[in-house]
């Protein structure tokens, strides 16, 4: 066989070729401080790398929906704190408000005060997150929560829709709340209405123990049958003390028609009451006494005049209202110059109850958004702790032994010069310098 210079040539030039590519390989390996550069290298550890890089970018965008989510619950909770304060301010200048030595113009400037705090409240209402969102709307998070309507009040507008972060792959939380929940649908103070149905007494009646009157409404009242929530409270004499003589004199026996009246009304003869059901069955019954209170399921009646006389106790139908709405009402009862003490009286009580189960809302939704947090600060220390697991293992497959690879790139370095040296030898080979 024929060796020719071109032969010589090319085969000299790819010894040098694949030295320096040997090389180069080795220093992106040492640049890299990774053992596979390419699936060639290794195939399957090559096919894990990638599986935990797809791992880490998947947990990486679960860190940016608990970012979002913590951020947008976090404002939340802010702004129900803030609230929850200002209930509370509301409440005490309330209380100072029933004292007895205030006149009007005292009344007037705290009422004063508690307006401006409700006017507070209703802003915090429709709070909006960075981004612009108002975070108790819903949905439709674009428009407020509440609006100010002609009529003076204030009336949901949002939707009671939420808004949801998925944070891994199989959970999702809630990130935001509904206002209506929070502030609209507020329990307004359960009541009564009592009428006088038979008899001449003055009758006055009041919810003497909202927390009795509550529990016997929720487990006596029906919404669909009103008649089952009608009683009847009757009073009468016992049957052996029975006055003879129950008829207006004609005043011939010596005594006016007034002192008559007068006699009955304080007769102190033994007396009794009964209340009964729709289906008159009696429930509760005692002894009655004129003008002392007769106490039933957390209302209290008194009735002033002789026993005979018949009174009908509707229960009135639970409602919801927006907290504000339920404060300006009361107020509007203290700055009446003309409002009787039982109506302030009334409107005190309203206020302070509506306040107390929003507050009772607000904690619940604060417990809520509480709970959320720690769950995204645990997912958090998860996927912290997975993705340091992840790129650990990646490291493993792709460790550089940094000592044998310098070692490989010296001995490729030395292969190279020494390919080198041999094509300067070779490309010196000629017949004529033999001659």
């Amino acid at each position: 066989m024929r060796v020719t210079n071109n032969l010589i040539y090319g085969q000299a030039n790819r010894s040098i070729s694949q030295a320096n590519e040997k090389i180069l390989d080795v220093q992106g390996k040492i640049s890299s401080q990774t053992n596979i550069l390419k699936p060639s290298d290794d195939p399957v550890g090559a096919s894990q790398i990638l599986l935990y890089d797809g791992n880490n970018r998947t947990l990486k965008q679960y860190d940016e929906a608990m970012k979002m989510a913590k951020g947008n619950l976090e404002y939340q909770e802010v702004a129900l704190d803030s609230l929850n304060d200002f209930l509370d301010t509301a409440r005490t200048l309330f209380i100072q408000a029933q004292n007895d030595i205030n006149t009007q113009a005292d009344i007037n400037a705290i009422a004063h005060e508690i307006s401006l705090i409700t006017e507070s409240m209703a802003d915090l209402m429709n709070s909006k997150s960075a981004d612009g969102s108002y975070i108790f709307a819903g949905t439709d998070s674009q428009s407020p929560a509440f609006r100010l309507g002609s009529d003076g009040r204030y009336h949901w507008s949002g939707n009671e829709g939420q808004k949801f972060a998925q944070i891994s792959e199989d959970i999702k939380i809630p990130v935001t709340n509904s206002g209506k929940v929070l502030f609209q649908d507020i329990w307004t103070n359960r009541s009564f209405n009592a009428k006088i149905t038979e008899g001449n007494v003055r009758l006055s009646s009041k919810v003497q123990d909202q927390a009795d009157l509550d529990a016997f409404m929720a487990k006596n009242y029906d919404p669909e049958n009103a008649q089952v929530n009608r009683y009847y409270l009757t009073t009468s004499y016992a049957e052996d003390q029975k006055p003879v003589d129950t008829q207006v004199s004609d005043g011939k026996d010596g005594k006016s028609e007034e002192a008559l009246d007068n006699y009955h009304l304080f007769t102190g003869m033994p007396a009794q009451y009964a209340i009964t059901n729709s289906d008159g069955e009696v429930i509760e019954s005692g002894e009655y006494r004129v003008g002392k209170p007769i106490a039933f399921a957390g209302m209290s009646f008194i009735v002033e005049g002789e026993p005979g006389a018949s009174i009908d106790i509707s229960l009135k139908k639970p409602e919801k209202d927006n907290v504000l709405n339920q404060i300006k009402d009361s107020l509007a009862v203290l700055t009446d110059k003309n409002s009787t003490y039982s109506d302030r009286e009334a409107a005190f009580f309203s206020a302070t109850y509506s306040i107390n189960n929003a507050q009772q809302r607000i904690g619940e939704g604060r417990s809520e958004i509480g709970a959320r947090l720690n769950m995204i600060e645990d997912r958090e220390d998860y996927s912290s702790a997975n993705q340091l697991s992840n790129t650990i293992a990646q490291s493993r497959e792709g460790e550089l032994d940094m000592g044998a690879a310098a070692t490989e790139l010296s001995m490729k370095e030395s292969a190279l010069n020494a390919s080198q040296k041999v094509f300067s030898r070779m490309s010196n080979l000629s017949l004529f310098n033999q001659m």
